[in-house]
C-alpha cells in the first residue's frame, strides 16, 4: 500500500532540498514542485490551519499550549489543526518519476528546521503557500487555468463561482514576496 504524505513530510522534504533555482537545470524535482502545489492547496483549502502547521514545524519546541496562545486559538483548536493530513501520495508518481528523485536512504532522515539555513524551495514553498492561503479564490483559478489552459476565462468563471472579470484580474501575474528573515544557503555545485 502506498504511504501518504502528511503535511509535515512535505514540509521535511523542502526543507531538505538543496535546489539552488539559479536556471531550470538546478530547480527541485518535478515531484516536489508537484508536492509543494499539493501544500499550496492544502493552505489555501484551511488558511488557519497551514498558519499552525507552519509554527509548528518552524518551532518544535513549543508545546501544544504556547503554540494555541501564539496563535490565538484554543488547545483543542490547534490539536485539531497540527492532526496529519493527508496533501499527497507517495504511491500517485510513477516509478519513472520518481527514479533518481531521492534515494530510499535519504528519505527516512528526519529534517529539523533551523531558520538560519532555510532552504531556497523551503522558502519558496512558504511565500506560495502564504499566496494561497491569502487569496484561496484567486490560487484555485490559477490553478485551474495552469490545469486546463484550453478553458476560456468565461468557463473559468463559471467553473470557479467567480465573474469573468475576477478571472481576468487573478491571471495577472503575481509577485510572491518570500520572507527575508531566512538566510540564503551557500550552495555547492
Amino acid at each position: 500500500m502506498p504511504q501518504k504524505l502528511s503535511q509535515f513530510a512535505i514540509l521535511s522534504e523542502l526543507a531538505a532540498d538543496r535546489s539552488s533555482w539559479n536556471d531550470v537545470r538546478h530547480y527541485p524535482s518535478t515531484v516536489i514542485c508537484r508536492r509543494m502545489l499539493r501544500l499550496a492547496d492544502f493552505a489555501a483549502a484551511d488558511p488557519a490551519r497551514w498558519g499552525s502547521c507552519r509554527l509548528a514545524f518552524e518551532a518544535p519546541e513549543l508545546s501544544y499550549r504556547e503554540l494555541a496562545v501564539a496563535r490565538g486559538v484554543s488547545h483543542t483548536t490547534i490539536m485539531r489543526h497540527l492532526a496529519q493530513a493527508e496533501v499527497g501520495d507517495a504511491g500517485d508518481f510513477t516509478d519513472r518519476e520518481l527514479d533518481g528523485e531521492c534515494p530510499e536512504w535519504l528519505r527516512t532522515i528526519p529534517v529539523r528546521f533551523e531558520a538560519g539555513c532555510a532552504s531556497r524551495t523551503y522558502r519558496y514553498a512558504v511565500a506560495l503557500c502564504t499566496f494561497a492561503a491569502a487569496q484561496p479564490e484567486r490560487w484555485r483559478v490559477i490553478r485551474l487555468a495552469y490545469e486546463c489552459p484550453e478553458l476560456s476565462q468565461a468557463e473559468l468563471a463559471k467553473l470557479c463561482g467567480v465573474s469573468q472579470q475576477s478571472v481576468s484580474n487573478y491571471l495577472q501575474p503575481v509577485r510572491l514576496e518570500v520572507d527575508k528573515d531566512f538566510n540564503d544557503l551557500e550552495v555547492i555545485y
